[in-house]
């Protein structure tokens, strides 16, 4: 076994640490007004669902599967977002399960949130607004829901009676894990209070479906103030002979309805004005996995069944899901196809009731002016879109919408394909921003921005308000997970992410000018799944990079050749530990580190990484797997780090070699630290910190290297939480931030 040597002499002798003055122990002197934006990226996310109200022009409503709901403001053609005010207690609040309005009042708005049906999720709530989403009150519910899981597509399993206001029904999913309250629920107080309707038992709550897929009220079997008699109920489960139910007493108790198909799962209902009932079927939950699905309508008046689905001149396996039908015009409605992979997903329109129709998505032309970069490489406009969800305006039946899985497509001449002519559509996304953030960067010199992007893989932003017209590319990727900057030549960048589809095999990727081109690693080290950390030396002539699935590595030649990275450990050489954070020091492009969260162990090496030594006995947490921590070095200060943890913040300034805790009294829990230009006057840079200080969970900021915290966000701006802030190094008080929330990036900025 090889001896360790000694924490002081490696202090000493290998790494010369820089000496800092001691913490300052004032207070700042005013707290700072902050304005929070986007960064334009316009959508990037699913957006699963989309209503309008019948009885107000221009109000339209849609929801996000992790990005929360949207109302739109149609004098500046922009939609606004509604749960940036959710506190990081309640993230769950921004998966938005269903979306339902009131139609005979166009200020009611309801919301039926949560993101996951796992045993450890939290219990789902209702939301409800009487002022169109400008305020919620929040009415939590007995069980959970899954806003972004399978069957997230269906819908709208959430409704309003039409002839009284106060009464509404929502159909849960068929998991196991939550049998005794799956099945319908009621509420008569307009959403404050929920019980379950014991007369529906139409659930096999063995996991499989989307469960209730969704709810339609027959308005004219009732009158206004008296609650509808007659409504239905699709019913999604993997076992189900019959997948329509109905009820003829207002909801007490429900009758299955036979026929339709056999074999296929509900996924949209709609009554339209004609009094059918039409329905979208697929035979999987979607929006993923569907190889088959059919169009049918049900007539309510002659309880007969009609199979309208229209012919695919491809003859491509899919399914379909989006459903829309026309309120001002009877049997005139539009379906789209879902997983119709190629040659691309359509949307069919029909105005006989399904007898014909005609493919709108075949001749469409598609306007991507507004967000350029979901333009494939070589195509000359964006595909109509997947996984559509879709809404004619109740008010112009040549204006419709749908959502996909990248934002909003807009069309004002709908109806040029009653005449065979080509639909013009474009970008109708401005305001929706949903992007999952893993990574951001701000270096110190080209763009003010790098990010890395759940399922987008992330962009070089060189205007924040503008969409960029490219995303990084040669790879583009599917996640990117990874980002760092050399300090001493900041043009130079690196970025890791996972493959965007299975012929995707190069992970990673370094650039010299700032990101406006790149090359691709040459070899994988070994990783068959990418992802993981990346960093890069200070001089350049090193990256290293840890995989989600192998040792970290690294590589003198731009990742032409990897070597492994190993520390002496109690039973001889070992790799360091898969899955540990790798970076680069601040100033010294001989410093590298790495974390390991799993163990509470840091690990430094002073020779590009030729050789690593671990600070077993630094006092770090040991951090559970289903928490994140952060560790950051300090651009242009050697050896000095920090490490942002569930069980505080932690600073080192000798290279991770020893470590005290900050602010130990005051930050209680720390989620991402990130630095920004100093202050005028200070000699430190500007921290800019998520978590929790002084029992307050928010964004903070500091200017005197953390002895004082002011918070820079308020309780307009939490958006579910922050998971990742970096500062700006070249504009004072400029922070960039992703949430819990799946709201995008945000930039905030401040003059004081």
């Amino acid at each position: 076994m090889q001896k360790l040597i000694s924490r002081a002499v490696a202090c000493a002798l290998a790494f010369g640490t820089l000496a800092l003055p001691p913490m300052a122990a004032f207070a700042q002197s005013s707290a700072p007004t902050y304005t929070w934006n986007n960064v334009q990226i316009v959508a990037g996310g699913y957006v699963d669902g989309i209503i309008a109200h019948p009885k107000q022009q221009g109000l339209f409503y849609a929801r996000t599967d992790v990005g929360g709901a949207y109302r739109y403001n149609s004098m500046t053609s922009a939609w606004v977002p509604l749960n940036d005010g959710t506190s990081p207690e309640n993230t769950q609040w921004m998966g938005i399960n269903s979306i339902a309005i009131d139609p005979s009042n166009p200020n009611m708005l309801y919301l039926a949130t949560g993101l996951y049906t796992s045993s450890w999720g939290a219990n789902g709530a209702m939301l409800v607004s009487s002022d169109q989403g400008a305020h919620f009150t929040a009415h939590p519910l007995s069980f959970r829901i899954g806003g972004n899981e399978d069957g997230r597509n269906v819908g709208e399993r959430l409704q309003v009676d039409p002839n009284k206001g106060s009464i509404l029904f929502y159909g849960t999913s068929n998991e196991n894990n939550q049998a005794s309250t799956n099945g319908l629920w009621t509420s008569t107080d307009s959403g404050s209070t929920w019980s379950r309707v014991s007369g529906f038992t139409a659930l096999s709550n063995d996991g499989t479906g989307a469960g209730v897929a969704f709810l339609a009220f027959y308005k004219p079997s009732s009158t206004s103030g008296s609650p509808t008699k007659i409504l239905f109920a699709g019913v999604s489960t993997g076992t189900a002979a019959v997948t329509l139910y109905k009820s003829a007493d207002g909801g007490v108790t429900w009758a299955p309805i036979a026929g339709g198909p056999a074999g296929l799962m509900p996924q949209r209902g709609l009554i339209g004005p004609d009094g059918s009932l039409y329905i979208t079927y697929g035979n999987a939950v979607g929006p993923n996995g569907m190889s088959a699905g059919q169009v049918w309508k049900y007539s309510i008046g002659l309880g007969t069944w009609r199979n309208i689905t229209p012919t695919d001149p491809y003859n491509y396996p899919s399914g379909f899901s989006g459903l829309a039908v026309d309120p001002a015009r009877p049997s005139t409605l539009v379906v789209m196809t879902m997983d119709h992979w190629w040659p691309d997903d359509t949307m069919y329109r029909s105005t006989d009731g399904g007898s014909t129709w005609k493919d709108v998505g075949s001749s469409a032309v598609r306007d991507s002016s507004a967000s350029p970069w979901i333009v494939p490489p070589g195509k000359t406009q964006a595909p109509f879109g997947n996984w559509g969800e879709v809404v004619i305006d109740p008010f112009d039946s040549g204006h419709a919408m749908y959502g996909f899985g990248g934002g909003i497509w807009s069309s004002a001449d709908l109806t040029a394909a009653d005449a065979g002519q080509p639909t013009h559509w474009s970008v109708g996304a401005k305001g929706i921003e949903e992007t999952a953030v893993l990574g951001l960067l701000s270096p110190t010199a080209g763009a003010p921005l790098i990010s890395a992007l759940g399922d987008v893989c992330g962009f070089v932003h060189n205007d924040l308000n503008t969409a960029p017209a490219t995303q990084v590319t040669n790879p583009l990727c599917g996640n990117g997970t990874g980002l760092d900057f050399a300090k001493n030549a900041p043009l130079t960048l690196v970025r890791v992410g996972s493959g965007g589809n299975s012929s995707n095999n190069v992970y990673g990727a370094w650039s010299t000018d700032g990101g406006k081109s790149w090359s691709p690693f040459a070899n994988q080290a070994g990783s068959t799944k990418g992802s993981g950390t990346v960093a890069i030396s200070a001089d350049a002539g090193t990256i290293m990079w840890s995989p989600s699935d192998v040792a970290p590595v690294a590589s003198t030649d731009h990742g032409s050749t990897w070597h492994t990275l190993s520390y002496p450990s109690a039973n001889g050489m070992a790799s360091l530990p898969i899955g540990a954070q790798v970076l680069s020091d601040g100033i010294n492009g001989n410093l590298f580190y790495a974390w390991n969260q799993a163990t509470g162990t840091f690990f430094s090496s002073s020779d590009k990484g030729a050789s690593w030594y671990a600070s077993t006995t630094s006092g770090l947490p040991v951090v559970p797997s289903w928490q994140t921590s952060q560790a950051v070095t300090v651009t242009g200060v050697q050896g000095d780090i920090w490490l942002a943890t569930q069980s505080g913040l932690y600073r080192s300034q000798s290279s991770g070699w020893n470590w005290s805790q900050v602010g130990a009294s005051t930050v209680s829990a720390a989620t991402s630290i990130g630095f920004g230009k100093a202050a005028v006057g200070k000699f430190y840079p500007t921290i800019y910190l998520a978590g929790t200080v002084n029992g307050v969970t928010g964004l903070f900021r500091s200017v005197d290297v953390g002895a004082t915290w002011v918070q820079i966000n308020d309780a307009q701006h939490q958006w579910g939480g922050v998971s990742r802030v970096v500062g700006d190094p070249r504009t004072f008080g400029t922070v960039y931030l992703g949430t819990n929330g799946g709201r995008g990036v945000i930039y905030g900025t401040s003059t004081n």
